[in-house]
């Protein structure tokens, strides 16, 4: 038995005790198990998936990040973390957070335009002023 820990930069996302855990390194697809050496690797983005002690499979859908097994202890941090039971649920899910990733990069997209358009128009007023106009 093992137990599996998951960060997101903002978070702790899962801890489970598990029997293995798979995923993909740089150098391709790991499996740990209990009486695997001590190990760190860099992950690839892609999906996690562990069997729990119960024999339950979960999965886990991430970004670049770092994995390191001390003892019984597998350690997973990475920039973004999607957790779920099935890959089904795990499909959806990304494809919420996609959705809202989409949408809050258009507000952001709207409001550096906005912003790039009144420092325009303040040069514009300096400009005008400088010259001696109104």
């Amino acid at each position: 038995m093992m137990n599996l820990q998951v960060y997101s930069p903002l978070e702790k996302v899962l801890q489970t005790d598990i029997q293995k855990v798979v995923f993909e390194t740089l150098k391709g697809y790991q499996t740990l198990l209990p009486k695997h050496v001590d190990y760190v690797a860099a992950l690839n983005a892609g999906i996690i998936s562990y069997v729990t002690t119960d024999g339950e499979e979960g999965y886990l859908a991430c970004h670049e990040g770092v994995v390191v097994k001390k003892a019984q202890q597998v350690t997973i941090s990475a920039q973004g973390v999607l957790w779920a039971d099935t890959l089904d649920e795990l499909q959806e899910n990304i494809a919420v957070s996609y959705k809202e990733n989409e949408e809050q990069r258009k507000e952001l997209n709207l409001a550096m335009a906005r912003l790039e358009l009144g420092l325009m128009r303040g040069f514009q007023r300096l400009q005008r002023n400088d010259n001696g106009t109104n």
